[in-house]
């Protein structure tokens, strides 16, 4: 079963809400994204067929968006790939309602201009908590009704404005990138404009999510990842490195140091040991690297995982080219490892570390013994 990646409990929501500008970029938003947008060259159909084909262009970006957001409600890290099952809501009123707000805009542009900005905010304010009442119920006349607004702006608090602030951003960069990428050629101005509008909807949608899932014991809601994740039988490990690995997208040194008390708790598998070198090579911690060397190849060595502790010696070596384990066992049982291995240039390495370390050591003359017999490389 593909991993499933779920959101962080405790992470502090601006946090969060940077972190998902990359939301739309990866795995089946991105996907998404390219997908709808080379599909807006149905708009070059021509009459009635292009307004058909448009239409169910951003329809299924609609059904997409309320997909991220319950999705991210739910509590999972990753976007939708397919279409869920589940859905709640009501993509054709979601739809629907937006193109209102949308020609109402436009329509207060060409008759009334000087009240344009004031339907802008109108429309800010009130088409979040429109679009979540039909995302997760999908009664139209309950989204419509200003007791649902007041409900949902009573339970987010101040925490309302990041959709609002996020949906007034969204009308302007739209009319952004369609003046600028309107000097484009069709071919590749509408596939572009595409891509842009479904990565900020998404984008919107996912916050909106994001807000849902940090607020849920406000609405009572019981997300589904925590459910999934137990059924799966996953251990506090593999929970750890999933928060880890979201947390290092923002603070890798945070990350690194929740790795690093695990790792000094008791014996840690392979993968804890493997993200806390990557992120110590992230950050530039050589001394750390080689300290922490030290300890996974005595842990890998007790295990008799002599194979993996070769390479995390060549790793140390790459940094320090001296390094050497600091117990004499290991290191003997290394060099006659690598020299089995076919590894001659490291089993010189430490066979001559060895004798020169230790070399009262018992097993000083038997290890000796590998530098001769190891074939000398230019």
């Amino acid at each position: 079963m593909p991993r499933v990646r779920t959101a962080v409990e405790d992470m502090p929501l601006a946090d969060r809400l940077i972190g998902g500008l990359a939301y739309p970029l990866r795995g089946g938003a991105l996907m998404a994204c390219i997908a709808l947008g080379l599909c807006h060259y149905a708009m070059l159909l021509p009459g009635f067929v292009g307004v058909i084909a448009a239409s169910i262009v951003w329809l299924a970006t609609w059904r997409y968006a309320i997909d991220v957001m319950l999705q991210t409600a739910d509590g999972f890290d990753d976007a939708p790939e397919v279409a869920r099952e589940d859905r709640a809501g009501n993509p054709n009123a979601l739809f629907l309602v937006n193109v209102f707000a949308i020609l109402a805009c436009i329509a207060v542009a060409f008759w009334a201009p000087g009240f344009l900005w004031l339907t802008l905010i109108v429309a800010a304010i009130l088409l979040p908590a429109i679009d979540m009442s039909l995302a997760f119920d999908g009664d139209v006349s309950v989204a419509m009704h200003p007791a649902t607004w007041l409900s949902i702006v009573k339970r987010f608090g101040w925490a309302y404005l990041i959709p609002v602030i996020a949906n007034a951003a969204l009308a302007v960069a739209l009319g952004i990138a369609r003046a600028s990428i309107g000097q484009l050629p069709h071919l590749i101005g509408l596939p572009a404009f595409g891509f842009v509008c479904t990565y900020l909807i998404v984008l919107d949608f996912h916050w909106m999510g994001v807000l849902v899932w940090h607020y849920r014991e406000r609405f009572g809601m019981q997300p589904a990842a925590p459910t999934l994740v137990d059924s799966m039988g996953w251990d506090d490990d593999q929970r750890l490195l999933d928060a880890c690995w979201q947390i290092a997208a923002t603070n890798p040194e945070a990350a690194a140091i929740e790795l690093r008390n695990r790792i000094r708790d008791h014996l840690a598998p392979a993968p804890i040991h493997r993200m806390f070198r990557d992120l110590l090579r992230q950050l530039g911690r050589h001394d750390l690297l080689l300290t922490h060397g030290q300890t996974w190849i005595a842990q890998l060595c007790a295990s008799g995982d002599a194979r993996r502790a070769l390479g995390v010696v060549q790793e140390c070596r790459d940094i320090e080219p001296h390094f050497l384990p600091d117990d004499p066992a290991n290191v003997a049982m290394l060099a006659e490892n690598a020299q089995r291995s076919g590894m001659h240039r490291l089993a010189e390495h430490l066979a001559r570390g060895f004798a020169q370390r230790w070399p009262q050591h018992e097993a000083a003359d038997r290890i000796a013994a590998l530098v001769s017999d190891t074939p000398r490389l230019a």
